[in-house]
């Protein structure tokens, strides 16, 4: 009967005995065994997003190979061939895989049989990484420009995403300022309360001369809540005073993301399962007020919450223009249907955020987005929710050095009165 083998991921960085030096690019190799062999393998250098492998099999027929997203992987032999690629690889072969998603885990596994018997390779996990050099962000958090076509033109701005759940030192703090300040401000600021090392600062939610208008909570205490009035004209055209139910994204207190519609009742913010009987589209407006009584109402205790509007992303789906209107977000100037500067920030039932500064109206080369293909981005980055910010001229993002990334539609930053820090702690 055959000896069979499996080549295994070698380490790029042998630590036993050895000093370890860095590659740009290293390649993983499953080297031969005569034992079903346990895998190993070190996270890929930064500016990568894609793995070569070198895959070898001996005294095997078939050999393939299988990768999945996540950190752990169990499969037999059988599964490896059904799900996998089969490859040749009796001399050796080199399997580059590429278009990886940076800062997110992938596990590999490959498998070899012949006639008589199959064996497979322990699970193998590498942990991509982001453009931005090892020391500048914490593990598990990415900070990347992006530029993509869109129905207005080009779109280009930054995408941070953040881990929480995986890196339990990372913190999403919505942070209210009085008096309102620059994002650049705000991260000297949040870097002398000695509340850990802020990376990334970014504007909030919506304000009108100096005080906020949307939903801020700071470690479960409400710093502001979200603006009760609205000022759209009716089916007469007359301006009327109507109340806005609109779109808040938290953290809860298990640490998972979630977004809702809420209207704060005696300073307390209540969630509801839809904007409530409001359409600018058709121009129908609630009466009165929504009360802790209405149907769906409850009290929404988040330990972190930033409030904007409309929703984008709801369980999943892209949700822009269904809410646009039933937000009351047009008479404000959100202007939703066409390409702006945006701001938009949403999140996953397990803990993973992610944070997008679109510039827009020219400036850096990006025409901007409109609100539903902002909600796309979120979508295909695996968001279970989503919620539009302030945007135009507050669109703003700072980095790991305090420094200003995006181009502001106003050729300079704007003073808010809420902002996001994504920070981390000792």
């Amino acid at each position: 009967m055959k000896n069979l083998s499996i080549l295994t991921i070698l380490l790029a960085c042998i630590s036993l005995n050895f000093s370890c030096k860095e590659e740009v690019n290293p390649t993983y190799v499953f080297p031969e065994s005569q034992i079903t062999p346990a895998a190993t393998i070190t996270p890929v250098q930064k500016s990568t997003s894609s793995i070569t492998l070198f895959i070898k099999s001996s005294n095997a027929e078939e050999c393939a190979y299988y990768y999945t997203e996540g950190e752990t992987l169990s499969m037999t032999t059988a599964e490896v061939f059904a799900q996998g690629t089969v490859i040749n690889a009796e001399d050796g072969v080199n399997v580059t895989v590429e278009e990886l998603t940076p800062a997110t885990a992938y596990t590999f596994i490959a498998a070899a049989r012949d006639n008589e018997k199959g064996s497979v390779c322990s699970p193998v996990t590498v942990i991509t990484a982001s453009n931005a050099p090892e020391s500048n962000y914490p593990k598990y958090v990415t900070f990347e420009s992006f530029e993509r076509s869109v129905s207005g033109g080009v779109a280009k701005g930054y995408i941070v995403t953040a881990d929480l759940k995986t890196n339990k030192k990372l913190r999403f703090r919505p942070t209210h300022l009085d008096p309102a300040k620059t994002p650049t401000a705000v991260f000297e600021y949040f870097n002398g309360l000695d509340m850990g090392t802020p990376y990334v600062v970014s504007n909030g939610g919506y304000f009108w001369d100096g005080a906020s208008l949307s939903l801020c909570i700071t470690d479960g205490e409400v710093k502001s809540i979200a603006t009760e009035l609205a000022y759209p004209n009716d089916a007469n055209g007359n301006q009327i005073i109507a109340y806005p139910v609109r779109a808040a994204l938290g953290q809860m207190a298990d640490g998972s993301f979630e977004a809702t519609w809420v209207y704060c009742i005696g300073g307390k913010p209540y969630s509801f399962p839809s904007p409530l009987g409001n359409d600018e589209a058709t121009q129908t407006f609630m009466p009165n007020a929504p009360t802790a009584s209405t149907a769906g109402a409850k009290l929404w205790e988040p330990e972190q919450a930033i409030g904007g509007g409309p929703m984008l992303v709801y369980k999943g789906k892209n949700v822009a223009m269904d809410y646009y209107y039933r937000e009351i977000m047009h008479t404000g100037g959100t202007s939703g249907n066409t390409a702006q500067p945006r701001t938009a920030i949403g999140g996953t039932k397990n803990g993973k955020m992610m944070l997008v500064v679109c510039d827009g109206r020219g400036k850096g080369g990006s025409n901007g987005m409109t609100l539903s293909e902002m909600a796309d981005l979120f979508v295909e980055m695996g968001m279970d929710y989503a919620i539009n910010l302030d945007g135009g001229g507050s669109s703003a993002i700072v980095g790991y050095d305090g420094q200003l990334y995006n181009n502001p539609s106003d050729g300079s930053q704007r003073a808010v009165p809420t902002a996001i820090v994504i920070s981390e702690v000792e």
